[in-house]
């Protein structure tokens, strides 16, 4: 009978022993994936900040961008004004209002650079966005070009660094087709929505604007053949580019022979995308 007392209080003793080991590791277990549980958390929450400051850091670049853009049609501007001061001095003054408006512009943009340094996402609701293009095609109006927009499909919401993207490359574009085809020059707008994505196309008629304009002007097949082969790399289409491949898109830019500029670029992700 004590023997069997002995080896009962011993088979006890052994599970009490293992029951108290499982106990532990399962404290220990639930210890470990709390740990893991937060330093998941952490990371997380690291990652937002890193991805926070990263968007301040290019909402401050689009900003600026958006300033150096506006002081560039300045300089446009006043150069027209200059010459048009002496043959029609209304002319002048209108040119001098448009100059003095768009300064104000880009007074507030360099602002907003400084703003969004600062404070972070509460400058986000005064930046451009989509919603806002009519301005610019406004303002592209009042240096004599005329812009003729279309939009197709669906439209989607998309993070507000991909909606400000879209924007400059679309003010980049108008610039090249202000800056190299000149007033009179009709530039069209494409927006297509698609599912996923988004194509942005901006087809201008700068060089037949300024066939138009001087019809003396040599133009040769030479000139269409220097069309097909010609590359482009210069500040505006490579921001462009950087823009565009920023959220998972394709550019690609080139001068349509006898006609004038093309500029397209697809997004087929960019519901997605958040760069």
């Amino acid at each position: 009978m004590s023997t069997m007392l002995v080896v009962s209080v011993s088979a006890i003793g052994v599970a009490l022993f293992f029951a108290r080991v499982a106990q532990n590791s399962r404290v220990a277990l639930a210890h470990r994936a709390d740990d893991i549980q937060q330093s998941i958390a952490d990371r997380a929450e690291l990652e937002l900040r890193l991805a926070e400051q990263a968007d301040r850091m290019r909402l401050i670049a689009e900003v600026h961008d958006g300033a150096a853009a506006t002081l560039t049609g300045l300089i446009s501007q006043a150069e027209g004004a200059r010459f048009g001061a002496t043959s029609d001095p209304e002319v002048a003054s209108r040119a001098a209002a448009a100059i003095a408006d768009q300064a104000r512009h880009a007074l507030n943009d360099m602002r907003r650079v400084v703003n969004v340094a600062r404070d972070g996402a509460a400058e986000v609701d005064n930046i451009p966005s989509l919603s806002s293009i009519n301005d610019l095609f406004d303002a592209m109006g009042e240096s004599g070009i005329t812009v003729r927009f279309e939009e197709s499909g669906t439209a989607f919401s998309v993070a507000p660094s991909a909606e400000l993207a879209i924007f400059r490359i679309l003010q980049e574009g108008l610039n090249n087709s202000r800056v190299h085809g000149g007033p009179g020059t009709t530039v069209k707008v494409s927006m297509a929505w698609t599912e996923q994505g988004l194509h942005l196309r901006i087809d201008d008629d700068g060089i037949r604007a300024q066939r138009q304009l001087e019809p003396d002007a040599p133009y040769t097949i030479a000139d269409d053949k220097a069309a097909l082969v010609e590359m482009f790399s210069g500040r505006g289409m490579r921001e462009m580019k950087i823009r565009t491949g920023t959220f998972g898109g394709v550019f690609s830019a080139h001068r349509v022979p006898g006609v004038g500029f093309s500029v397209s670029v697809a997004f087929p992700a960019l519901r997605f995308h958040n760069g």
